[in-house]
């Protein structure tokens, strides 16, 4: 595999009509199938709008491979303590291949070196039973060290997203304790992951 390039986008890259397009087009196919049967037919997960908003305000960082985009989080702070990551996505063809964990450590990263101490996330389940594709996405976030911490009502939440649930939903929030990275090999202390990164 090609080796993986993450960074943040710059504001001006807002503008970048194909870029927003095309990280909106991944975050709305892979959510499509993570979230299939939650949402009603013809809802989608994001708009280039939304993205291009997002991208101005420095809150989205993405993938490249050969300089093409193929994933992406969105990076936020909810308080002094603690950051977010959210709209997390790899493109189909390179999913399995450690892009989503390290778009992931990328984000502690960022963080990290802005001195937060905790990272929160936020999974839509259903209310009611157990929807398959995120039973494998809360086993993952726990194997990489993210607890649930408590629920959250996703129509209080985001009251207009949720009259486009197919059933009623709810948020599982989890967190995770950021500690410093560090490597001693007898000279520079290092911390965190290199900004580019070779696919596992």
């Amino acid at each position: 595999m090609q080796s993986i390039e993450i960074q943040m986008l710059p504001s001006q890259a807002s503008s970048n009509l194909e870029d927003m397009k095309k990280v909106t087009n991944i975050v709305n196919d892979v959510y499509g199938v993570s979230e299939e049967n939650l949402w009603m037919d013809g809802a989608v997960r994001t708009t280039v709008e939304e993205i291009a908003e997002y991208t101005e305000n420095g809150e989205i960082a993405v993938a490249r491979s050969m300089e093409q985009i193929i994933g992406c989080v969105r990076v936020t702070w909810i308080d002094k303590e603690t950051g977010e990551l959210g709209m997390l996505a790899v493109d189909e063809q390179y999913q399995g291949t450690g892009i989503g964990r390290k778009l992931i450590l990328f984000a502690e990263e960022k963080c990290r070196n802005e001195e937060f101490h905790k990272m929160q996330l936020e999974l839509l389940v259903p209310e009611e039973g157990s929807h398959p594709s995120k039973v494998i996405l809360e086993n993952w976030y726990t194997r990489l060290g993210y607890q649930q911490i408590r629920t959250d009502s996703f129509a209080a939440s985001f009251p207009r997203l949720a009259q486009l649930l197919a059933i009623p939903c709810k948020l599982v929030v989890f967190q995770k304790q950021l500690k410093k990275q560090a490597v001693t090999s007898g000279h520079k202390q290092f911390e965190g992951i290199s900004r580019s990164c070779d696919g596992d």
